[in-house]
């Protein structure tokens, strides 16, 4: 059989040859390609990608060299963001920094420079090709210094911490003022919700507020408990003079009243002043007036206070009220005759009183143009009460030079006035009928239906006069009179005894 020719030899030739053609142009482009992938990748190598962010910021192609100082430029913006803390009714504002938040630069440098060269060259020809078309955000290495959070939460914790209020009488409008919850910060809870930010902030995630873990505190005063008590009997009360020119101390008195006004002591309940009137700082609201320490009368926060306290002694004492404890002043007042004063110092000395009574009773306390009023108010008492003071002892006072080189010599100014010490005993008589003294026992108490009697053994150590007294030279300027805080003498018609009688 014959041998069947190719009709067209040239056509299957030039295929071939086309074929050919192609095949070499797509070598060469393909070379070409690799070279310039090649060229791409070796031309970035020595540097961080284009296209970086870290934390949304932008982070330049820079070499390593320069590398920590711009992420530590960035991470220092970061922390410097707000944020949101609310702790349940308070909210607290803070930069990520002063929380507690830290950026590992040396952590973020390192993961920069790892981007795009994996080892693998085909990925990282596509991470440096996304990189620069869509950007590449790097994680995040943020972390919690667990020291800097739990003294920032430390803080926090006494900014917001609010001890309960109960509910109590207005005594002024009549009404139940309604009972505020309290709330306490639980600091360890807290630093474990701020170590999830951490965890968020690293993955990019915003967190515009964060929720921090507190306990209620409830009040053990409802309003529900107020609607049978009784306030129309004044069981006792007592009045002290202050002076409204003052101002500071006038503040301090009205902030002290305030706290105590409309409390409820039910029966058998035991009344603490440092407890309900709580720690007396500049937060909250006190000033700086005179007060005595030591016996001599410096400047000091919450000046004021013991005349609070000290008026309410006095009205208890003559309500019937149990006094539990009671601390004289290191040196007699003013305002209160010598054995009705009662001194408190946060958070040792205390007034602590006890209602004996089988119904409530209420504080009223009225602070207004000079003059301090407590009441006792609660249902009609069926007794009298009356107070004895006898005075066994009385100590005459020192005198002390202080030199002043401030003050031309020659000059001499009483600083503090001197007064006598005492010894005294302090007596409380209750009874149903007269008050009377018997002249033949001396004139001593002899109250017909006497319920009880009790008596308390007090002291007050003398102030000592302090002079100061120049030696400055004598061209110096004469100082002005320190202010006189003289405490009346004893009258003698009070001595040895001092009746009351309520």
């Amino acid at each position: 059989m014959p041998a069947v020719m190719d009709p067209c030899p040239s056509s299957t030739a030039a295929n071939r040859h086309r074929r050919a053609v192609v095949s070499v142009a797509l070598g060469i482009l393909l070379v070409g390609l690799c070279g310039t992938a090649v060229a791409l990748y070796l031309r970035t190598a020595p540097a961080t990608l284009v296209g970086l962010r870290l934390a949304g910021e932008p982070l330049p192609s820079v070499s390593p060299e320069d590398l920590p100082a711009r992420v530590r430029a960035v991470a220092d913006r970061f922390l410097a963001r707000p944020i949101r803390l609310r702790a349940g009714t308070e909210v607290v504002r803070a930069s990520l920094q002063q929380a507690g938040f830290l950026v590992d630069v040396e952590q973020a440098a390192a993961a920069a420079l790892r981007s795009g060269r994996s080892g693998h060259f085909l990925q990282d020809l596509v991470t440096r090709w996304r990189a620069r078309r869509q950007g590449l955000d790097l994680p995040l290495p943020v972390r919690l210094d667990q020291t800097r959070a739990f003294d920032f939460l430390m803080e926090v914790k006494d900014e917001v911490d609010r001890s309960a209020s109960d509910a109590r009488l207005d005594l002024e409008r009549h009404t139940v003022a309604p009972e505020r919850p309290g709330q306490l910060l639980r600091v360890y809870d807290a630093l474990v919700a701020l170590e999830y930010v951490a965890r968020s902030l690293s993955y990019g995630q915003t967190v515009p507020e964060v929720v921090l873990p507190v306990s209620a505190v409830w009040p053990s005063v409802r309003q529900a408990d107020l609607q049978d008590i009784d306030v129309s009997t004044v069981l006792g009360s007592w009045e002290t003079r202050y002076s409204s020119v003052e101002s500071d101390r006038t503040y301090n008195l009205k902030i002290g009243a305030d706290r105590l006004n409309g409390y409820i002591l039910r029966p058998g309940e035991l009344f603490s002043f440092n407890a309900v009137v709580g720690n007396r700082t500049e937060r909250e609201g006190y000033r700086v007036a005179p007060v005595i320490q030591g016996g001599e009368l410096i400047d000091g926060l919450a000046g004021g206070m013991c005349q609070i306290a000290s008026t309410l002694h006095a009205a208890a004492f003559f309500a019937g009220l149990d006094i539990v404890r009671s601390t004289p002043h290191s040196r007699p007042s003013t305002y209160i005759p010598m054995g009705l004063d009662s001194t408190v110092v946060w958070p040792s000395v205390d007034l602590k009183l006890r209602n004996p009574y089988d119904f409530p009773v209420v504080l009223h306390y009225t602070v207004h143009q000079g003059v301090v009023k407590v009441e006792i108010l609660g249902r009609r008492r069926p007794y009298h009460v009356a107070f004895e003071r006898e005075i066994l002892q009385e100590t005459g006072f020192g005198t002390q030079l202080r030199p002043d080189p401030t003050m031309p010599a020659g000059q001499r100014l009483v600083e503090q006035d001197g007064y006598p010490g005492y010894r005294i005993k302090r007596r409380r008589y209750i009874f149903t009928g007269r008050w009377r003294l018997d002249p033949k026992q001396g004139n001593r108490p002899a109250p017909e239906g006497l319920v009880s009697s009790k008596e308390w053994d007090l002291f007050y150590p003398p102030t000592t006069q302090i002079i100061r007294v120049g030696t400055g030279p004598t061209s110096l300027k004469k100082k002005e009179p320190f202010p006189s805080h003289r405490i009346p003498p004893v009258p003698a018609r009070d001595k040895p005894f001092l009746y009351l009688v309520r």
